[in-house]
């Protein structure tokens, strides 16, 4: 699945028109409407705003298959710009502790 069949999927599942999720994220239905037909990918930002707009993690988006080392290296690329490493390391702080 593209990142656009995958926004249509979200929305769709939550009977959510174009509209709803364009009041929801501040981005223009049109603009929606081209990521779902694939005519435009959205920057990090934007795919920010429709992942909390449609009350998933932006990380759905991502086309993520891990089989090797190099694999899992790309992920953790991809994820960087939508992951709290604060929090991570909060949690492995506490769990250190333990």
């Amino acid at each position: 699945m593209t990142v656009g069949d995958k926004i249509r999927y979200f929305r769709q599942m939550q009977d959510m028109s174009l509209e709803q999720l364009a009041e929801r994220t501040g981005i223009h239905p049109e603009t929606i409407k081209k990521y779902e037909l694939g005519y435009r990918n959205p920057k990090v930002e934007q795919l920010k705003k429709i992942a909390g707009g449609l009350k998933v993690s932006v990380i759905e988006f991502l086309d993520i298959e891990i089989k090797t080392e190099m694999d899992l290296i790309a992920v953790l690329k991809k994820v960087s710009p939508f992951f709290k490493w604060e929090r991570m390391v909060e949690i492995l702080g506490e769990e250190i502790g333990k």
